[in-house]
């Protein structure tokens, strides 16, 4: 089967020099990062195929605009990234080169692989780019929406197994986003408004109605679009609508069965909404498509705790194999070993996600919860680190106070009681341990009131 895809090679440069310069696990480390960045990124914008080579990736995608859109996004989004991970890794810095072209790809028969002249053209076009720069050919040149974005004539290139004697490449520098948001909407199309949406994807409040719109108007054009339908029930979602977000889900699944997102991102709200067999085999569906999808197999792992433990740890075990500097894996596996009796494993995990995130709010409250037992000493500092990393950390505040009142420091204690009924007035628990304190300290009529409070709380009278 032959099929016309944007072709986008990726590659780390200069990679073979970090492997010689830092430790193994350092150096996977580093591109297990930018594996995980560049695949999130590209489900975002709805990649038809993709291949890890090692060193960078094979992408097809169906549009030329959307493989521009994300290769431009990829760049700037690993540059921001890979800063924090060349401070940690002794100053070695991995930048990447990306190349596109348009063409026929042979897909094998049944076989998820691709072949073809265009895919070996696009790794001679992205080995010609500079570092964190994106090089396209004049196919796609010729292809996508020329008055949205800034490029650069880059020289004719003579490509190795090119059929041409000599290319002409193309620099893109970066998407117009001004003449972009200025063109008239009876003149957009429905890709543009898809586009612009996961422009606008930051997550910011002021920024969901516009996005939400930009999928309405994406699909009013083109119903049959599985990946605004997706990132619409996304945005659904964050906004409480469920049945609406479960329609699109459906419906983008529906038109392409194999999406591994729309699976995972399904799965996510039929967990939430309680339905635990169907969002198991979603995941599993999400797993079976793209069996490196860490998000899934961490989400997996969580719905698996409670029934199947042994089935939770491999895929914890898993997540944390594809990718060693993940946090959010770490706690969450020293979570289900610290309810597993293994307080060592535990310890272990707290500590590496840590040490991949020190500003990691939930994993010092955790943390703090194992040491306290034992260590009160560092289980207060590890409290106290929690709240500074989240300043309006409820338990976090309810806890240390807690701590602080058993070790006798009243004051303080009043102090994180107090700030944790700030933020959450109708907590019992915080109303009851503040009448404590009062009753401690003689204040009668304080611990009165908290303990009337705190019982009108738990009765909901």
């Amino acid at each position: 089967m032959s099929i016309y895809f944007a072709v986008i090679f990726t590659d780390l440069v200069r990679h073979s020099a970090v492997w010689n310069n830092v430790s193994r696990d350092a150096a996977a480390g580093i591109i297990t990062e930018y594996r995980y960045l560049s695949q999130s990124l590209a489900s975002q914008y709805g990649r038809r195929h993709e291949n890890f080579t090692g060193d960078g990736h094979l992408f097809l995608f169906e549009s030329a605009d959307v493989a521009v859109h994300f290769s431009l996004k990829l760049i700037a989004y690993w540059k921001q990234r890979r800063r924090s991970l060349a401070a940690s890794q002794h100053g070695h810095d991995l930048p990447i080169r990306v190349g596109c072209h348009f063409g026929e790809c042979y897909r094998i028969a049944d076989d998820d692989a691709w072949i073809g002249r265009a895919i070996n053209i696009a790794k001679r076009v992205e080995a010609s780019a500079d570092p964190d720069t994106l090089f396209i050919s004049q196919t796609i040149l010729e292809l996508i929406d020329l008055p949205v974005y800034n490029f650069e004539d880059a020289g004719s290139f003579e490509l190795k197994g090119d059929f041409l004697p000599c290319r002409q490449l193309y620099r893109m520098v970066s998407v117009d986003q001004a003449a972009l948001a200025a063109r008239p909407e009876d003149k957009m199309t429905a890709e543009d408004w898809f586009l612009r949406g996961v422009g606008l994807g930051s997550g910011f409040a002021d920024a969901v109605e516009d996005e939400l719109r930009c999928y309405r108007k994406a699909l009013e054009l083109r119903a049959t679009y599985p990946e605004a339908h997706n990132n619409l029930g996304i945005l659904l979602k964050r906004l409480g609508d469920a049945v609406e977000a479960a329609e699109h889900y459906r419906e983008a699944l529906r038109l392409w069965p194999n999406y591994p997102e729309g699976h995972y991102n399904y799965a996510i709200l039929l967990q939430e909404m309680g339905d635990k067999g169907s969002a198991e085999t979603h995941y599993r569906d999400a797993i079976r498509l793209r069996p490196d999808f860490v998000d899934a197999r961490l989400r997996y792992a969580g719905l698996l705790e409670a029934n199947d433990p042994v089935q939770a740890h491999c895929q914890y075990r898993e997540v944390l194999r594809l990718r060693p500097g993940f946090a959010e894996g770490n706690n969450n596996y020293g979570v289900f070993l610290e309810r597993m009796g293994d307080m060592a494993g535990a310890e272990a995990c707290y500590l590496r996600a840590l040490e991949q995130q020190p500003d990691y709010a939930e994993a010092h409250y955790n943390y703090a919860m194992l040491l306290e037992p034992g260590d009160r000493r560092r289980a207060e500092e590890e409290y106290r680190a929690a709240i500074r990393a989240r300043p309006n950390y409820l338990e976090a505040h309810n806890n240390l106070a807690v701590l602080l009142h058993e070790n006798g420091d009243l004051p303080a204690a009043e102090r994180h009681y107090l700030a944790a009924l700030q933020l959450k007035p109708d907590d019992p628990g915080a109303n009851y341990n503040l009448a404590l304190l009062a009753q401690a300290k003689g204040d009668a009529e304080t611990a009165s009131r908290h303990f009337r409070l705190a019982e009108e709380l738990r009765s909901g009278s």
